[in-house]
């Protein structure tokens, strides 16, 4: 094993201790939070945050990716990246300030106004600490996470305890940002200074970045924004849980390892074959990881919602069973981002999050005009589908990877996740198991997990043998697992 490949593989076991035990924190969080607040209360924090969230991302200046890429030490670059940051977080915080004064409703201004401090307490953090990050070096970050993440849910359940209102999660997210802005200092010392001497190497990146985030949060963070606005705040908080559920069975499985692939593309920048490769292949872990996943939720969605959530959250039960199976099959492809911009093409990225924002926002607005809630989860399913075939472009374009070696690519997972789903669907019905349980148990939802996740391994593992052990997720794990057997 190469060096670099050891770096990436202790990399990637750091990022995903750290991410299941900030999800557990968060889904424990969730847990407690949904059955004491109520779904206005997530709506009036849902809006509010989304608009600092657009803001925020309209100014976005993609320093952070910058760094990574660049590979420079020079304290300069990073004195400057700081600069860009404060100033940015001071006029992000102005503009909100602005914002909340045009607002009509009194209870989305005053937390508009208490959260225009976030944006400060993000642009003061240590710009040095994304080296971490570059270097592969993973351990600071698991612990920059989760020592925020610990701070955060203990401050918005002991609020919510206390307050029982939507103050709560505000106190969460303030805290969130303040702790992870002390610890960057706390884990890697170091004393910015004022500086713009390298502004233009930052821009001469940064630039088409900084479209394509505005374009991005333009088109999906407005969202809760335009349900509150048909449907009112109390639909607004049944649709911010959706989307806090829905991303958790992808996510949680591929944020760390797409994490990794910036750093990791960006080191064979130089060595187009086996660039080529390792996009390629990411394709099949992202589809092995997130397709069984996110249809396995699905298959549990009936009676995990109202058990771990209350019956209060029952209608969100099948707005999940929609949402969650297509971010599954849309993650297959979301290696994209992190290679185009290993590439520098973020001007192609501009021009596709243009080309998407034009199609979601009149298909999301339309769909929940017309049919409430179903309707908005279907209109980001219709969306969606373009989003896919960008990124299908997008890799075409760049790598010449066309649309037969996607396939071959996603042929194992996608027929062993279809193999899960109909051996569900027959437990279900030789035993009586219902997929909307009229009362949700807990045995239901065991039963239906482990016979699925049981299947789906079973089934690629058996395929990736017909076929005689290709290179993919399959090859690695069998490795992985032979160096870690004992003598």
């Amino acid at each position: 094993m190469t060096g670099s490949t050891r770096r990436v593989a202790a990399g990637a076991a750091w990022l995903y201790l750290q991410r299941w035990l900030d999800r557990l924190l968060e889904f424990a969080a969730i847990v407690v939070l949904a059955r004491i607040l109520s779904p206005a209360d997530f709506g009036l924090v849902a809006v509010a945050a989304s608009m600092v969230t657009i803001v925020e991302g309209v100014t976005a200046l993609g320093v952070e990716k910058a760094l990574i890429r660049s590979r420079g030490d020079d304290a300069r670059l990073y004195d400057t990246a700081w600069t860009l940051s404060v100033l940015r977080g001071l006029l992000v915080a102005a503009v909100m300030l602005a914002i909340a004064l045009a607002l009509d409703d009194p209870r989305v201004a005053a937390i508009v106004r208490v959260l225009s401090i976030v944006p400060i307490f993000n642009g003061l953090a240590n710009p040095m600490f994304v080296r971490f990050e570059r270097d592969l070096i993973y351990s600071r970050l698991a612990m920059l996470t989760l020592g925020a993440k610990v701070a955060s849910v203990t401050a918005t359940i002991a609020a919510a305890f206390a307050w029982r209102n939507a103050w709560a999660l505000v106190a969460g997210l303030l805290i969130n940002s303040l702790a992870s802005s002390v610890l960057s200092y706390a884990l890697r010392p170091y004393r910015p200074r004022f500086s713009l001497a390298r502004l233009s190497e930052l821009f001469g990146f940064t630039g088409w970045l900084t479209l394509t985030s505005a374009v991005t949060a333009l088109s999906m963070e407005t969202d809760r924004i335009i349900v509150a606005w048909l449907l009112g705040i109390t639909n607004a908080g049944l649709y911010d849980m959706t989307q806090r559920v829905a991303v958790m069975p992808t996510r949680e499985l591929l944020s760390p390892f797409q994490r990794l692939l910036l750093p990791a593309f960006s080191q064979l920048i130089d060595d187009a074959p086996r660039l080529r490769s390792a996009v390629s292949e990411s394709i099949n872990v992202l589809a092995s990881l997130g397709l069984p996943a996110a249809f396995g939720f699905a298959l549990v969605a009936g009676d995990l919602v109202p058990l771990a959530l209350g019956p209060q959250w029952q209608p969100i039960v099948g707005l999940l069973a929609v949402l969650v199976p297509f971010l599954g099959l849309r993650a297959t492809l979301s290696m994209t981002l992190p290679f185009v911009l290993a590439l520098g093409e973020t001007r192609m990225l501009f021009n596709v999050s243009l080309i998407y924002a034009l199609l979601h926002v009149p298909v999301f607005t339309a769909g929940t005009a017309m049919f409430g809630l179903a309707g908005a989860v279907w209109g980001i399913v219709a969306a969606g589908v373009l989003y896919i075939y960008l990124n299908a472009w997008m890799l075409q374009r760049t790598l010449a990877i066309r649309p037969g070696e996607i396939a071959r690519q996603l042929r194992r997972p996608v027929a062993a996740t279809a193999v899960m789903c109909l051996g569900v669907a027959a437990l279900a019905g030789v035993s009586g198991l219902d997929f909307m349980p009229a009362v949700a148990t807990w045995r239901s939802f065991a039963i239906k997990a482990g016979v699925g996740a049981a299947i789906f391994c079973a089934s690629q593992y058996a395929m990736w043998r017909l076929e005689g052990r290709p290179a993919g997720i399959e090859r690695r794990l069998v490795q992985l697992a032979s160096r870690q057997a004992p003598g």
